[in-house]
């Protein structure tokens, strides 16, 4: 079986392009998701009386890298019958990606205290 040049020099080449661009396409991924930076916020409503808080992250360039983000609330709870006293009670949302909302409930008979957010590199 007799080769020529010519077919060993277009499968070096073509060989030598496929490699080149499965390593642009490797080094490239990891520097992309790296970069993306958000700011969280967490938003403060109630809900048939209810204290509800809701967090949500957009990309910014003055963020930080979050990977899981939830809605934090405290609430004063009000206890007890005639000398009543609040204790304070911190709920916690769900991890969600920054795409996506969090939110979290008090229950009733609740104040709200205080709304934050959490978030997770």
């Amino acid at each position: 079986m007799k080769v020529t040049w010519g077919k060993k020099a277009a499968t070096g080449v073509l060989a030598g392009l496929l490699m080149t661009s499965g390593l642009s396409l490797a080094t490239a991924a990891p520097a992309a998701a790296a970069g993306a930076k958000y700011t969280c916020k967490a938003t403060p409503s109630l809900s048939l009386g209810r204290p509800v808080s809701t967090s949500s992250c957009k990309k910014s360039s003055k963020g930080k890298a979050v990977k899981k983000h939830r809605a934090v609330l405290v609430c004063d709870v009000v206890r007890g019958r005639g000398a009543e006293h609040t204790i304070p009670w911190t709920v916690f949302g769900d991890w969600k990606k920054p795409g996506e909302k969090s939110s979290v409930k008090c229950g009733f008979s609740s104040f709200l205290r205080s709304v934050k957010v959490e978030t997770k590199k």
